[in-house]
């Protein structure tokens, strides 16, 4: 394929084309439970693949999504009244409950009309903190997501949403590219080896190794093993200690169409396409052990990850702050502060991690410009991602199937030091036996 016909088939995702036909396949995360947590709470408003929704909880606690357009005269249910029992559109007062079903509609008399008309919904559920949503055909329907940030306690794990006014793939692609990191991130990367950052998360000793790796071997040889979940890459470093030639292994898993686990240890991160040019990106951190989401360990990984207040607020990444004119966009260069990277406090002039993600992505420019790329062998993961998702249109157009539905490996990442001669393959799935 044309790599411009390639890039117009991975990035436009709204109605009428391939990826949104893909896309609505699989169980999405569309918004957090702490949206919609109140019975009878407001109504939220959703897009998701360049189509609007509208998500309730009714009396009973339960979630109900549907289309946001009221199917008698288009008017938002978003306006509507959530009460005793469903959504009340304002302008008729037609009423639905969490599966479409019209419980009144007071300028109709026919009283059979109720059985035959019912507003657009679709399956819901909550899990990890987070609602998914699945908008696919009923009888196609995959089993949800089994993450394991699902099976601990709430307290125990720190779920945020950030926006981006760039196409999903720019984020995906961010996640699956390693060799970034030890370039864009190396302020941060300088203060995981200096100690600081969310140690009661991932464990000192084992940031200070990765980061340090990282930050030495800029050109790490990429291998890709493919998956029943989509595929899991290693970025191989080779560095010098103590006067001996080490080799260590950075495994990453991409889980379609968007999940990416990656290192340190207990970090998922999901993409959801909003539209082509805008993505709700999904980062949670979980301990087994340690009630992280509460209290100092929480804000120490806000802090570190660049989402805390100032990031959410200042640098425009909370969903309510990211439009407004004075945060970081194209026109004010995203708020790069130039006197401090030439007093040398800042390689970017950006906060660090995701502002500085944000900023690059973002100005990779709309879906619409298709400028020429010369990937090299460092890109290997993200090459293999495109081509996935390519053939993963092909399979649900000929009725088949994407990739990805209902894994059964595990895409848990890794850090492993390899002996000489070692594969990373056969020594990551002796650790998993192991585990």
């Amino acid at each position: 394929m044309d790599p411009i016909e390639q890039k117009k088939v991975l990035m436009k995702v709204g109605p009428g084309n391939p990826m949104h036909d893909t896309m609505r396949r699989y169980w999405l995360p569309i918004c957090l439970v702490s949206d919609v947590a109140e019975p009878d709470g407001d109504p939220h408003r959703v897009t998701v693949l360049g189509q609007d929704y509208v998500v309730f909880r009714d009396t009973e606690g339960r979630l109900g999504l549907l289309d946001e357009l009221c199917t008698h005269r288009s008017a938002s249910l978003c306006l509507g009244r959530n009460e005793q029992g469903g959504l009340r559109c304002l302008y008729h007062g037609w009423k639905f409950a969490v599966d479409g079903a019209i419980v009144d509609a007071p300028n109709v008399k026919d009283p059979r009309f109720k059985e035959r008309v019912r507003q657009p919904s679709y399956s819901i559920r909550e899990a990890g903190s987070i609602v998914w949503g699945y908008f696919g055909p009923p009888e196609l329907e995959p089993p949800m997501p089994n993450h394991t940030f699902f099976d601990v306690p709430e307290e125990n794990r720190v779920v945020e949403i950030v926006a981006s006014s760039a196409n999903y793939t720019r984020l995906v692609e961010g996640l699956i590219d390693t060799t970034h990191t030890g370039v864009l991130h190396q302020d941060a990367l300088k203060q995981l080896r200096e100690g600081k950052g969310p140690a009661p998360v991932f464990g000192t000793t084992q940031r200070k190794v990765t980061t340090g790796v990282i930050a030495k071997d800029l050109a790490p040889t990429i291998e890709v093993q493919e998956t029943d979940f989509g595929f899991r890459y290693a970025a191989i470093s080779s560095f010098e200690e103590n006067g001996q030639l080490k080799r260590q292994a950075r495994i990453t898993s991409l889980v379609h169409p968007t999940t990416v686990y990656i290192q340190p240890d207990n970090i998922v991160q999901i993409t959801l396409p909003v539209d082509d040019n805008r993505s709700l990106f999904f980062m949670v951190f979980w301990s087994e052990a340690r009630q992280i989401g509460v209290g100092t360990a929480r804000q120490e990984v806000l802090e570190y990850y660049g989402i805390d207040e100032t990031g959410m607020n200042k640098w425009g990444l909370g969903r309510e702050y990211h439009d407004l004119p004075d945060r970081p966009n194209r026109s004010n260069n995203w708020l790069q502060d130039r006197e401090a990277m030439r007093r040398g406090e800042s390689f970017t002039g950006m906060q660090r991690f995701i502002p500085e993600d944000w900023g690059v992505n973002q100005s990779m420019g709309p879906v619409d410009l298709y400028p020429i790329e010369h990937l090299v062998p460092a890109d290997l993961a993200i090459a293999r991602y495109r081509r996935q998702l390519v053939d993963n249109t092909k399979r649900v157009a000929q009725g088949e199937d994407p990739l990805g539905l209902s894994p059964k490996d595990s895409p848990k990442p890794a850090n492993i030091m390899l002996d000489e001669g070692q594969d990373w393959r056969s020594h990551f799935a002796a650790s998993q036996q192991m585990g």
